[in-house]
């Protein structure tokens, strides 16, 4: 069997402290393979959003623990996990472009152009966002909002 690409083994967040704050996320367990896409649904306040911070790093993880590629990553600070949250139109810089919105983790890295082009290309074909790429985000729909920002969560792992 292969590793998981993503394992949360029975995590808990509590706002507060633990056993008395609030309960956020019960001892939620969950695999995700390579390649597989997977939606959070749930009522207001059913932990969806604390889950997807504790896996990026912005909310600590009361008990348990969270695995990227078999590393564990539960204790790690965000910049040292290599996982992307998207905010739809909050990731978005509205004076950039969507190519440059795409590039901006990729050129901070110090990647070469040739790579940074080749990299955004393949992403905006993925997300059928080319023909946006030189526009500005408050000129495109909200949902080309949603994929250029998904485009600069997923373009690090391009």
């Amino acid at each position: 069997m292969s590793q998981s690409a993503l394992a949360i083994s029975g995590v808990d967040k509590f706002y507060g402290p633990i056993d008395r704050g609030v309960h956020a996320v019960q001892n939620l367990t969950i695999e995700i393979d390579k390649g597989e896409i997977v939606a959070l649904l749930g009522s207001s306040g059913c932990g969806k959003t604390s889950t997807l911070r504790m896996i990026a790093g912005f909310e600590e993880v009361s008990r348990g623990t969270i695995s990227v590629a078999g590393r564990k990553v539960h204790a790690l600070p965000p910049v040292k996990r290599n996982v992307a949250m998207a905010f739809e139109g909050y990731s978005l810089y509205p004076p950039l472009t969507v190519r440059e919105n795409m590039a901006f983790a990729l050129k901070a890295a110090k990647l070469r152009k040739s790579d940074v082009d080749a990299k955004v290309a393949s992403i905006a074909k993925l997300l059928e966002i080319e023909d946006v790429l030189e526009r500005y985000p408050s000129s495109i729909s909200g949902g080309q909002q949603q994929r250029a920002s998904l485009g600069r969560a997923l373009i690090r792992q391009a």
